[in-house]
């Protein structure tokens, strides 16, 4: 995916010039002016052969003559219709080989370059050069790599995620590298060495193209849009100015519009760091960090070299913006992988919380169960004294017929009977409310299984796996809620791990009954059984790990116990699992 990616970016790169051309743009090169000019002059012991760099990737005009002696000789033209094979040397940055004779001489250069650009002339002796180009092409290929590797790592990250952050910072770093590969002379050499009118706007655009990525990452990162709304909208005041700044530097060359909105921008994007930090958003401080690298070395250092043209140490400005890049694009990074931490944590914490919560549940079901047991065994110890009782009851109507049959017996006989009849309904009544058992005691698992079935069949099918729930008529006395939580969490864990098929069913047993749930997945080390049951384990070597966080066997473990269920695990590495559960059989 990487490698398409870039390749892709290739194409548009090398397109873009072509574009550039054909609308016409071309024409809009950069406004032709008066030189500057510069006089270095140089001492030699003796002749020798070296290299003049400019310091810049490329100019909009250069003239460079050699005075010595007297005499002038001029040694480089270079207009804005100039390729880069007319190039004397064949480097990223403009340079020059001289031939210098011993004693005095002076190299006047005259030279045009966006807003007035000072060159940063260094001549060195061509050994030294040699050596000098060497380790910038090494310093500029570990950065090349670590971009590289950032973007790469957040592409992951979002194909995993799907968190659109992460495909803005890989907006924001392949601009940065775009930017730095273009004014590093990179985009002049490999990718468009026939367009020198695109390579003079080019850097432009992709500073442009630099703020706004990052302008978006920056909004959706610290969430503007709901935390400050205001600074959102001065950022977006901005976005919707850069065309107007644009326009000014395709019509005049001028630049000033468009370094007015990056300096406006800078305050912005330290206020937003700042305010992200005061509020405590997870990832603010990497954030603020990498905003004040930018603004150190890129903002303030390298504009102050390109522009202002004051020495810097190093003596290669344009090793700043790199390093400022750089450090913004990690700090960056640490600020994405900061709120994934956060967001793990909170959905630990939620994960603790409801677990807590389950635990409660089915503490307070086992409860209600003891409860309605209790209930049941008192209300059937009290039908069965109400049936004895009810023979003697008996024994009274019968004797009151023995009764002379006058009329003061009859007004007795007639009271006892009515007595007599309250107390049979009564018996009879807390007979028939003992037939009656709880409602948590009947459970049909053949239910239970169905429930199962249907709620785990898109899990099943979206892995292209058989689950299967064998047919049963067994009836258990179990709180149904409880038993649904342990098998949803067998059956989703089968599911998870499994290759191919799921198979759960029911065994009977004299004194229990088993529920069993099989797969044929990785299976579990026997040392590592124990420890697979405790909260937030997992075995930490499967991929689909990344699904769960660690609970499913715990709660299973912990349900079962809190139910007077029996708990076995039978598994062997690589050869699948068998989880049972064993209910008891009530009253044995």
């Amino acid at each position: 995916m990487a490698g398409r990616a870039g390749w892709v970016l290739a194409v548009i790169f090398r397109l873009l010039p072509l574009v550039f051309v054909a609308t016409g743009t071309a024409a809009a090169s950069p406004a032709t002016g008066p030189l500057r000019w510069i006089s270095l002059p140089v001492e030699a012991t003796a002749p020798g052969d070296f290299v003049l760099s400019f310091g810049v990737a490329d100019v909009e005009a250069l003239l460079v003559r050699l005075d010595h002696g007297g005499q002038s000789r001029l040694l480089l033209v270079q207009t804005p219709d100039s390729g880069f094979a007319t190039r004397p040397i064949a480097a990223p940055m403009l340079a020059l080989p001289v031939q210098l004779q011993a004693g005095a001489s002076t190299l006047v250069v005259g030279y045009r370059l966006h807003a007035d650009t000072p060159l940063q002339l260094r001549l060195r002796p061509a050994a030294e050069y040699d050596r000098w180009q060497a380790a910038r092409h090494l310093l500029d290929g570990v950065l090349l790599g670590l971009f590289v590797a950032m973007i790469v790592v957040a592409l992951l990250h979002f194909f995993t995620l799907r968190s659109p952050e992460y495909l803005l910072y890989v907006a924001t770093c392949a601009m940065v590298l775009a930017f730095l590969a273009q004014i590093g002379g990179y985009g002049f050499m490999y990718l468009w060495p026939q367009a020198p009118a695109w390579n003079q706007v080019a850097p432009i655009l992709f500073t442009g193209g630099v703020q706004l990525a990052h302008l978006a990452f920056t909004i959706r990162l610290l969430d503007l849009r709901r935390r400050a709304p205001r600074l959102r909208r001065a950022m977006l005041l901005i976005v919707a100015a850069v065309p107007a700044g644009f326009a000014a530097f395709f019509l005049t060359g001028e630049l000033a519009p468009l370094f007015a909105l990056s300096v406006l921008y800078t305050p912005l994007l330290l206020i937003a760091g700042l305010g992200a930090v005061r509020d405590g958003v997870a990832g603010a401080r990497f954030f603020l960090a990498g905003a004040a690298a930018l603004v150190l070395f890129v903002n303030l250092a390298f504009g102050a070299g390109v522009v202002g043209g004051v020495p810097l140490p190093g003596g290669d400005v344009f090793l700043y913006p790199k390093l400022g890049y750089l450090i913004e694009a990690a700090c960056f990074a640490g600020a994405l992988a900061d709120r994934v931490r956060v967001a793990r944590a909170q959905a630990e914490t939620a994960l603790r919380l409801r677990l807590i919560d389950a635990e409660e549940l089915a503490r307070a079901e086992v409860d209600k169960y003891q409860a309605l047991r209790i209930a049941h065994d008192r209300q059937l110890e009290l039908a069965a004294s109400g049936h004895d009782l009810a023979q003697p009851l008996q024994s009274i109507r019968l004797a009151l017929t023995a009764m002379r049959d006058d009329e003061d017996n009859r007004r007795v006989r007639a009271h006892v009977d009515r007595a007599l009849d309250l107390t049979r309904l009564m018996l009879d009544e807390l007979i028939q409310g003992a037939r009656r058992t709880p409602g948590v005691l009947p459970l049909d698992l053949a239910e239970v299984f169905e429930d199962l079935a249907e709620r785990h069949a898109s899990q099943a099918a979206a892995k292209r796996m058989r689950l299967r729930l064998m047919p049963t008529s067994a009836r258990i006395e179990a709180s149904q809620l409880v038993l649904t939580r342990i098998l949803d969490n067998l059956i989703g864990n089968a599911l998870r791990y499994g290759r191919s098929r799921v198979v759960a069913g029911v065994r009977h047993r004299p004194d229990a009954i088993l529920i069993e749930v099989h797969d044929d997945g990785p299976g579990i080390d026997p040392a590592q059984r124990d420890r697979l049951l405790a909260p937030f384990v997992q075995g930490g070597s499967h991929a689909a790990e990344v699904e769960g966080f660690g609970l499913g066997l715990h709660i299973v473990q912990r349900l079962s116990a809190q139910s007077g269920f029996g708990l076995d695990i039978r598994a062997r590495p690589g050869r699948g699992s068998v989880f049972t559960i064993s209910i008891p059989h009530r009253g044995r």
